[in-house]
């Protein structure tokens, strides 16, 4: 059965739409495809917030918070939008795959863009960094808000990420925010 959201509008058109509907978004064009030919993601994300620590080792609570997200959601990992460190590669993704997982957006590095890519695994974010997450990052916890540049994202909110950025808006004005993007698209 398709849903309201298939075929996913373009994220210009559903940033067209909430300004058209009066309804906020927080929109960035610094979260961008991990690799060429990613496609894009559209669900309600659950935030995973990380943060530094020398000593610190998040992949296990990552691991096991990824499992909790209920499926078709999208995973928003927040790092602070840090570059010289990443919390998202191959492994990640499998095991976020196999929970059901629709895709990630990471506010800061990943790695293993070719694993992602073979995976055929949506991921967003600001760049990548080739360290591994152990010794720089710990896991802080799930569903915080996320400061995007002067804006925040709350857990739960809808997403749509492409090639042009990601928009961010109220996941329950979905349906109306499609049907006029897809007006607006003609």
């Amino acid at each position: 059965m398709q849903q309201a959201w298939e075929p996913l509008p373009a994220s210009s058109d559903i940033s067209d739409a909430c300004d058209d509907l009066g309804i906020p978004a927080t929109r960035t064009g610094s979260l961008r495809p991990a690799w060429l030919g990613c496609p894009p993601l559209f669900g309600r994300v659950r935030t995973l917030t990380l943060a530094s620590d020398p000593a610190g080792d998040p992949l296990p609570d990552m691991l096991a918070a990824l499992t909790a997200i209920p499926a078709g959601d999208v995973a928003f990992i927040d790092i602070e939008g840090r570059s010289d460190a990443q919390c998202w590669g191959g492994r990640t993704a499998e095991a976020a795959r196999r929970a059901g997982v629709s895709g990630a957006i990471v506010n800061g590095a990943v790695r293993d863009t070719a694993e992602l890519r073979s995976l055929a695994y949506p991921t967003f974010a600001l760049g990548t960094y080739p360290g591994r997450a152990k010794g720089r990052l710990k896991y802080c916890g799930s569903d915080r808000d996320v400061v995007l540049g002067t804006q925040i994202v709350r857990s739960g909110s809808a997403a749509v990420a492409d090639d042009d950025g990601v928009v961010f808006f109220p996941f329950e004005l979905a349906v109306e925010v499609f049907a006029r993007a897809r007006d607006l698209a003609g």
